[in-house]
């Protein structure tokens, strides 16, 4: 029995294209139908469940707080609409509706600690999981964030350092066929997993070092909210590498479409969410 893999929406978002994609390339990004309304890119919030044949049940990123209004700040507000994510979309209920809770997992990974991909971290406070985070988010996250500063929350990570933690150090394999990748530049320590599954082939879940399935372009799609530019370049390249030597699919941060390589090049192929849906 090989790795198994579904992925969790938990709820979605307007936001300002621009904000993700950068306007000034030249170039317009590629969205499909209900993805823009009214001018406005309709942003999901993505986690997904990996099953491993040795390591259990392991999350990938955990959505956005059930009570983002008491938390978020009113400039962040300003930029997205959070009104649809209410408690029924965040991933407490969305695990209930799959039976599942928080001590049914093994390892959380999460591939940064903006707020609106570990919101729901805290849930897993006492549920004995190992919390996977690279080692410079961490670092960052400790030493520059006091409550709420830059798209990150305190309140949704500070118990990792009394939890079981797991921090990673450059591009690690943390159980057969699955690897965490280092991917800096939206955050200091953004990370992807790798996997291998056995028909699907190799599956890239790329976390905001990607937000879309076009953001490879040519040419790539940079985002005014990554924090280092050139970190971030070098990690969309290792990306483009990694996909094309292996014909991965894509899952980026923030689009339901994936990108998906067949002999190197890349296309777009729609991400199944539906109760059911299993990539084997």
């Amino acid at each position: 029995m090989g790795i198994k893999l579904y992925g969790l929406q938990l709820g979605t978002f307007p936001m300002p294209m621009a904000a993700l994609f950068n306007p000034s390339l030249g170039r317009e990004p590629q969205r499909f139908e209900g993805d823009v309304v009214d001018g406005m890119y309709q942003c999901p919030a993505l986690s997904y469940v990996i099953e491993h044949p040795d390591a259990g049940l392991i999350l990938f990123e955990t959505g956005i707080a059930p009570n983002w209004a008491e938390e978020w700040l009113p400039d962040w507000l300003q930029m997205l609409n959070l009104d649809a994510v209410t408690p029924e979309v965040c991933l407490e209920a969305v695990l209930q509706q799959r039976g599942l809770g928080p001590e049914d997992f093994s390892h959380v990974i999460q591939g940064h600690l903006h707020a609106d991909h570990a919101g729901g971290l805290r849930l897993f406070e006492d549920a004995g999981a190992t919390i996977v985070v690279h080692e410079n988010e961490w670092r960052h996250v400790v030493t520059n964030v006091a409550d709420a500063d830059d798209f990150f929350i305190r309140a949704d990570w500070n118990f990792v350092s009394r939890a079981p933690q797991m921090l990673m150090y450059g591009d690690q394999e943390i159980a057969k066929d699955l690897w965490c990748i280092s991917l800096p530049g939206h955050t200091p320590g953004t990370m992807g997993i790798l996997a291998r599954l056995d028909q699907t082939g190799w599956v890239l879940l790329t976390s905001d070092a990607m937000f879309f399935h076009d953001t490879l372009g040519p040419p790539p799609a940079n985002s005014p909210i990554d924090m280092d530019t050139e970190a971030w370049d070098n990690s969309i390249d290792k990306i483009a590498r990694l996909a094309a030597d292996r014909d991965a699919f894509l899952l980026p941060g923030h689009d339901t479409t994936g990108a998906q390589f067949v002999d190197g090049v890349r296309g777009a192929k729609r991400i199944e969410y539906a109760l059911g849906s299993v990539y084997e």
